[in-house]
C-alpha cells in the first residue's frame, strides 16, 4: 500500500525530470518508467536476495558515481537467464518494480556480426537455446522475432561464439 501511496504523491508533484547519465544497462523485470522508478527505488537491496537466480546486481559503473542511478538494481544475464518467476518485484517494498504497472522485458537480443550462421556456417546453438522459439537459423542467416523474444538471455548463454549481445530495450 506504502507504494500507491508514493506513486500518488509523485504525480501530484509532478514527475522529476531526466537524470544527467543514462542507465545503459537493463533494468529489472517489471521496472517502472526510469524516471519513477529513479524515485522510487530506495536502494534496499531486496530484489537482489529475492532473485533465484542472482541475475540482479547494483549499477556500479564509475559514470554512475553521484548520480540518482548509483546502486540502482540492473539485470546481468552474463552468468544465467531470467526465468521472470517475480520474485524481484514481489520483494520491492516501493512499488518501483510493479508485476501490473511494469514492462516484463527489459532487454532486446543484438546478434553480432561474428554469428556462425551468419556468416554462412551451421550452428543452431541460439535456436535450440530459445524457449520461446524467437530464433531462427536458415541458410540466409539468422533472424529474431522481437514480439515473441522475451529478453531472458538463453540464446546469450548458448552461443558459444559471444555473437549475441543483449542490450536494453528503449
Amino acid at each position: 500500500m506504502a507504494h500507491i501511496f508514493c506513486r500518488w504523491l509523485m504525480q501530484a508533484l509532478g514527475s522529476p525530470g531526466k537524470p544527467a547519465v543514462t542507465c545503459h544497462e537493463a533494468r529489472p523485470p517489471w521496472a517502472i518508467e526510469e524516471s519513477q522508478f529513479l524515485s522510487l527505488c530506495s536502494r534496499c537491496g531486496d530484489c537482489f536476495q529475492a532473485c533465484p537466480n542472482g541475475l540482479l546486481k547494483p549499477a556500479d559503473r564509475p559514470e554512475y558515481d553521484g548520480t540518482p542511478i548509483s546502486g540502482t538494481p540492473v539485470l546481468d544475464l552474463a552468468c544465467g537467464q531470467c526465468s521472470y518467476c517475480g520474485s524481484c518485484a514481489r520483494a520491492c517494498p516501493t512499488g518501483a518494480l510493479d508485476l501490473q504497472l511494469g514492462r516484463q522485458v527489459q532487454t532486446r537480443v543484438r546478434i553480432e556480426a561474428s554469428c556462425q550462421a551468419r556468416q554462412g556456417f551451421y550452428c543452431l546453438l541460439c535456436e535450440d537455446a530459445c524457449p520461446q522459439q524467437a530464433i531462427k537459423a536458415s541458410s540466409d542467416g539468422i533472424s529474431v522475432n522481437m514480439a515473441a523474444c522475451d529478453g531472458c538471455g538463453a540464446c546469450g548463454l548458448a552461443c558459444l561464439h559471444g555473437a549475441i549481445t543483449l542490450i536494453p530495450q528503449p
